[in-house]
């Protein structure tokens, strides 16, 4: 098709060079001379090479004009697909809306560039073309669904599109978008626009997809993300790769804090790693805890890869301090800082369940002060009005037989993460143990210990393969301690997750784990005084219970950070979590939490990163009880390579643009065709050029018959 049709009628000017090679024949010059036959010979010889010259010149003149004419008429060349004349358009628009989109480049942020660009095109379709709008973030959002002639309304609605903190299943979002192209009738083109960074990691899902398929245009794989292979073949993609060449970005990546449980007066040893995309470079790392910068450190942040470091922070008070470890600001802000929560406590509460004889000896042990309020102690009968949440440990000495509303809390408590010690007494025979499903063995009978028998050494019993609780305790080099027994419980076999932790002698359990749910359940083969062995008299009780109440707790400690996204039980993610309880995200907005029954709450979905907090019925300032962070695998920017591009997706008709002005050429030649003017223009050049170096050398190198005559001595005319 032409542009300019009607300068083809300039091509009727290709005859002006044959009407003047017709009128500037040579005419023949009747010259008297005697001597004819050599003139009639001469003549013969150069007639012909005249002839066969003007034929080139002729030819070259016309292909000058030729060309020249074509060029003024602008012709355009179509793809195969395309009509000589204008079709309308199904499209289909993919906006990248995975955080990474924030990086500030020259004069915008590449997520605005991206939706400046998606403008442009949008307001350069025709009216009958039809336009539908996809969000590709996690999951993918349908902004427009269906493909609509209100090009205007589509404009507004992705104006109006906001930045998500999360990253982006492009696949999926790219997937939905060509379904619904393929759902749509009527012979139209069909054209797919992915606007997006230039990050590796966005089409790194296309690479899930089997290449093999049908030839028929089925699905090429049943995953949900699948494209149909006529899709592929058929389908115009255009796609910006608005984002940096050579993108730099350093961020913390994740940390660890330990210990797990703080107690006031420790120190809290954070382990982080910090990410590099692009070159290696020297960055400081601060970590501040409530708003106060209490450590720093200056590394070499390595390229294409983590980092480690330590930092050490002391002094801190009990209570929940949310700190923050923080990179220098760089062109990608959303991933600078890093949050999370230290939990510090003053001392661990613990509740004690049992008569005041039975259990003496163990309150002095966890609250040797009498002022202390850390520990308090009911009778087994209290123990159903009491909500056990506000403690970490509860330990029962002699509080059995139970009811059974009693028992079905227990076991709640200690599979919510709560920490359940169990000291045998006189109160009951071992059938009653039998009601507490979650005992890490039940006890079958009571043996008596003879008093030439009755002195134990204590003694670890070593880690089994595969075990999940256990029991460690640090003692004096040499030290071993030795119990006096009188009497003691026999188990029956080992539950589901449990272990014998500590043997009195070589073979006989004296205190047994197991892990329920993400507590911990610890018995005793003896009471918890001095009816049942000289325990309570030796130096190893103390800190046996300490112990206990310690790792029990650290097992069910609250993480220090959760990720956006994820979903958690608000037993576990939140401490001492009660149905009532108001939690408030970083926006204000109140924190959905789903009912499952049976006092199990579930967190379907963490939706914003920051710190959620919990309001206080007494008018109290809220208290933080989550730190949520991005997933860091979106701050790793590195570009993807077209040919990586083409194979992934395995679209046949793809066309990758770096910015936006090669994005407009790509379409204009896509829609419109492409533009010959400028070789038609550069191929009239040529030929002008051969025409005037073919005419020049002719007239050189051209003789006539009578130059060529010569008169020898003998006065005769000759042929030279």
């Amino acid at each position: 098709m032409f542009a300019n049709p009607m300068f083809l009628w300039a091509l009727t000017a290709a005859v002006i060079p044959l009407m003047l090679h017709m009128f500037q024949r040579r005419r023949t010059v009747v010259t008297p001379f005697p001597t004819l036959r050599f003139l009639k010979a001469a003549q013969k010889r150069s007639s012909s090479r005249v002839r066969f010259e003007n034929l080139i010149l002729w030819l070259l003149r016309t292909l000058l004009v030729l060309l020249l004419g074509l060029a003024f008429a602008q012709p355009v060349l179509r793809n195969a697909t395309g009509a000589l004349s204008r079709t309308e358009r199904d499209i289909a628009i993919v906006l990248d809306a995975s955080y990474s989109m924030n990086y500030e480049m020259e004069r915008a942020k590449v997520w605005d560039i991206c939706k400046e660009a998606a403008e442009n095109m949008i307001s350069g379709l025709k009216v009958g073309d039809r336009v539908c709008v996809y969000m590709a973030a996690d999951p993918p959002l349908p902004v427009i669904e269906r493909p609509t002639t209100e090009h205007a309304a589509v404009s507004q609605a992705i104006r109006g599109l906001e930045i998500t903190q999360g990253t982006a299943k492009l696949e999926e979002a790219v997937a939905m978008a060509v379904k619904m192209l393929e759902q749509q009738e009527g012979k139209r083109e069909k054209e797919l626009y992915i606007y997006t960074d230039g990050q590796s990691l966005s089409w790194q899902g296309f690479r899930q997809s089997d290449d093999a398929g049908s030839s028929n245009g089925s699905v090429v794989s049943s995953a949900p993300n699948a494209i149909s292979r006529e899709a592929r073949e058929k389908f115009s993609v255009f796609v910006l790769l608005a984002g940096a060449l050579n993108p730099a970005n350093v961020y913390p990546a994740s940390l660890k804090l330990s210990p797990a449980l703080m107690l006031a007066g420790q120190n809290a040893r954070v382990a982080a790693r910090i990410g590099c995309s692009g070159s290696a470079r020297e960055v400081t790392v601060s970590l501040s805890v409530d708003g106060e910068e209490r450590a720093k450190r200056s590394i070499t942040a390595a390229a294409d890869t983590e980092t480690s470091v330590d930092m050490v922070l002391s002094g801190l008070e009990p209570g929940v301090h949310v700190a923050k470890l923080s990179t220098p600001q760089d062109a990608l802000t959303d991933d600078d800082a890093f949050q999370f929560l230290i939990r510090v406590n003053r001392q661990l509460p613990a509740l004690i369940a049992g008569t005041p004889e039975a259990s003496r000896y163990l309150r002095a042990a966890l609250a040797p002060g009498a002022s202390d309020e850390s520990v308090k102690q009911v009778t087994p009968a209290e123990l159903e009005g009491i909500d056990l949440r506000d403690y970490q440990a509860v330990f029962l000495c002699d509080a059995f037989p139970l009811s059974g509303q009693t028992i079905l809390r227990l076991e709640a408590y200690a599979t919510a993460g709560g920490v359940l010690v169990i000291f045998p007494g006189d109160s009951a025979d071992v059938s009653a143990y039998s009601e507490l499903k979650i005992l890490p063995a039940l006890p079958i009978g009571q043996d008596e210990v003879p008093v030439e028998e009755s002195a134990r050494q204590i003694k670890h019993v070593p880690n089994q393969p595969g075990q999940v609780v256990n029991f460690t305790l640090s003692l004096p080099a040499g030290a071993i301690p030795t119990v006096a027994l009188k009497r003691h419980l026999t188990f029956g076999e080992l539950q589901e997750n449990a272990a014998v932790l500590l043997n009195a002698g070589d073979e006989t359990p004296f205190m047994l784990g197991r892990a329920a749910g993400r507590g911990r359940v610890f018995m005793f083969a003896v009471g918890a005084d001095r009816a049942w062995s000289t325990l309570p008299l030796t130096a190893f009780y103390l800190p046996v219970v300490h112990q206990l109440v310690r790792q029990g707790a650290g097992a069910s400690v609250q993480p220090p950070y959760l990720i956006r996204g994820a979903g958690v039980p608000a037993n576990e993610a939140i401490p001492n979590f009660r149905e009532d309880d108001q939690i408030t995200m970083p926006s204000g907005m109140p924190l959905p939490i789903k009912d499952s029954g049976d006092q199990v709450y579930a967190i379907e979905v963490l939706p914003e990163a920051g710190i959620y907090q919990r309001a206080k019925a007494t008018g109290a300032p809220p208290e933080p009880v989550l730190a949520v962070n991005t997933e860091r695998s979106e701050s790793v920017l590195t570009p993807i390579a077209d040919d990586e591009l083409k194979s992934w997706t395995g679209f046949r008709k793809l066309f990758v643009a770096r910015d936006t002005d090669e994005l407009d050429r790509m379409i204009e030649d896509q829609r419109s065709g492409r533009s010959l003017t400028e070789l038609l223009l550069w191929l009239a050049a040529l030929a002008g050029l051969a025409e005037w170096w073919f005419a020049n050398r002719a007239l050189r190198t051209q003789t006539g018959a009578i130059e060529k005559m010569r008169v020898n001595l003998a006065g005769k005319v000759t042929n030279s």
